[in-house]
């Protein structure tokens, strides 16, 4: 039998139970995380700051943005609930290439646009508390277990 040949329909209903019960408690601890909560408010200033471009504006803007804002939380869920030190990272530099875009959109914003300064400096803002909350989020990934899966891209060595 494979060590990877797994059917569900195998388990006792206490098994079962008991893992839906785990899998509900990760989804919970997930989605109450500072950094998941973080990435939700972002993508709310995003979408108002969206609304507020003009239409030529938006046209330049309003899809990268949106992307990059959108991006942020299934890549943290991915990332928290997957326990591998590899897939945290990969899910890592994705979320870190789009947050620094977020962020230095802000300044093209600010110079480029007639959208309201408020809103970009709260952007600008979010995403400064963003990237501690980040920061502090990559540093629990040295607690994940070695795989012995090898990236073939040879981007993230142990």
């Amino acid at each position: 039998m494979d060590k990877y040949d797994f059917n569900f329909d195998d388990l006792s209903d206490e098994e079962k139970e008991e893992i839906e019960k785990e899998e509900k408690e990760r989804r919970k601890a997930i989605k109450n995380s500072p950094l998941y909560l973080k990435a939700l408010e972002i993508y709310n200033i995003v979408k108002v700051i969206v609304e507020t471009l003009s239409e030529e504006d938006r046209e330049i803007y309003g899809s990268t943005l949106l992307e990059s804002a959108i991006i942020l939380t299934p890549k943290i869920a991915g990332a928290m609930g997957s326990e591998s030190w590899l897939l945290s990272m990969q899910n890592a530099s994705v979320i870190r290439y789009h947050s620094e875009y977020l962020h230095t959109a802000t300044s093209g914003l600010r110079i480029f646009t007639n959208t309201q300064k408020e809103y970009v400096q709260l952007l600008r803002t979010e995403m400064e508390e963003f990237r501690e909350l980040f920061k502090d989020w990559v540093k629990t990934f040295n607690k994940l277990d070695r795989e012995e899966y090898v990236d073939e891209w040879g981007l993230f060595v142990r």
